[in-house]
């Protein structure tokens, strides 16, 4: 392994860093759109949301064939035991906190995602029960799943001045 190709996996894994770090401060700044709610706020961070999530998956994609290139057989799921064999202590060190941070980052960025999700569904079921209400809707009598993957009711309708 030569320099050039230690100093194009740091910067790779920079680059990561960097990546992972902007989508956990979008999500968390979701979060706090969603339970204000603001509704503007949230359709411009979905857009940024799309794109880091697009350039960080591009990057990972390429870290992963890189790391096979230079003969990392199983490419960043073999990193941790490159990283270790490595004899340059001072890179060592900062390839594994890099690498570290990023892991770290992917790890609460699933989380709050599924809490940002979490929300979403909240107030989804919210709004589905409110309209349900304004249309005169009572009752569940069944429940399936469309094609889609959702589920769907089966409602007895009413009048809304007589429910």
């Amino acid at each position: 392994m030569n320099t050039q190709s230690i100093e194009q996996l740091m910067s790779l894994l920079q680059t990561l860093n960097a990546l992972s770090s902007q989508l956990n401060d979008l999500l968390k700044q979701e979060k706090i759109s969603l339970e204000i709610p603001d509704s503007d706020n949230l359709l411009a961070l979905s857009t940024v949301k799309k794109r880091l999530v697009s350039e960080l998956e591009k990057n990972t994609k390429t870290t992963h064939v890189f790391l096979k290139k230079i003969n990392v057989t199983r490419g960043l799921y073999q990193l941790n035991d490159f990283i270790s064999q490595l004899k340059l202590t001072d890179t060592k060190r900062l390839m594994t906190d890099l690498w570290s941070e990023v892991q770290r980052f992917s790890i609460d960025n699933k989380k709050q995602n599924e809490v940002n999700g979490s929300i979403i569904e909240l107030n989804r079921r919210y709004t589905q029960r409110s309209l349900a209400v304004l249309r005169g809707q009572l009752g569940v009598t069944s429940t399936t799943y469309g094609s889609n993957g959702q589920s769907m009711s089966s409602k007895i309708s009413r009048n809304i001045t007589t429910a």
